[in-house]
């Protein structure tokens, strides 16, 4: 019963830096911020830890510098995208204990994701889950 508090503490621990990361508030949900849409101003924040919003597929170049011209948000495609990009992150900042190792584990090649690193993985919902997973079971200290 313990244990298992202590994972739902740890998870809401996770959601609110990743919420905080997103420019969320207290209070706000995940799917409210994604659907209100998330400002462009986040892309910023979230390139200080690696996170380069064209080269990771969330939103194209172009269209990005269309959405700065004309001061839009990320629609909620792209948002839901961004939200699984930044939880990954957050989670694997959480399990190395700095932004510098989450980057290199992300950004390496692994056999358990197909040969892909994880971010060329969270790409897809199934992908995205075999990463979180992975990094799950290393925190847990299940996989070497």
């Amino acid at each position: 019963m313990q244990a298992l508090t202590k994972e739902r503490e740890h998870e809401r621990d996770i959601e609110e830096e990743v919420l905080e990361l997103l420019g969320g508030h207290e209070g706000d949900t995940p799917d409210a911020l994604i659907r209100s849409g998330i400002p462009l101003s986040v892309l910023d924040k979230l390139a200080q830890h690696g996170i380069d919003a064209g080269r990771l597929g969330i939103i194209n170049p172009r269209t990005l510098r269309h959405r700065r011209q004309k001061s839009e948000p990320l629609n909620s495609d792209e948002g839901d995208r961004l939200y699984r990009v930044s939880r990954i992150v957050v989670l694997a900042e959480d399990v190395f204990g700095s932004q510098e190792k989450a980057a290199t584990w992300l950004n390496k090649p692994r056999r358990a994701l197909g040969g892909r690193n994880a971010f060329e993985a969270i790409k897809t919902t199934p992908g995205y889950l075999a990463v979180e997973e992975l990094l799950e079971q290393l925190r847990h200290g299940y996989v070497a």
